[in-house]
């Protein structure tokens, strides 16, 4: 099987990061290896998957 892209993509307040948080999940447990990128200024998908927010703050965001 090749590669799979999703993008999650839609207005502010529309459940994106749920969405894209359960679909890496999901996927994961099926056994896929994931990289889930968050692109949005408030990075809380990583909360979303489990990541202490201890590790997430100290990261570089990517600049734009």
């Amino acid at each position: 099987m090749g590669t799979l892209r999703i993008t999650v993509a839609g207005k502010g307040g529309v459940g994106k990061t749920v969405v894209s948080a359960s679909l890496a999940r999901f996927f994961g447990r099926e056994g896929h290896n994931v990289l889930a990128v968050d692109g949005d200024s408030n990075p809380v998908l990583g909360v979303s998957l489990g990541v202490p927010l201890a590790q997430i703050a100290d990261r570089e965001p990517i600049p734009t």
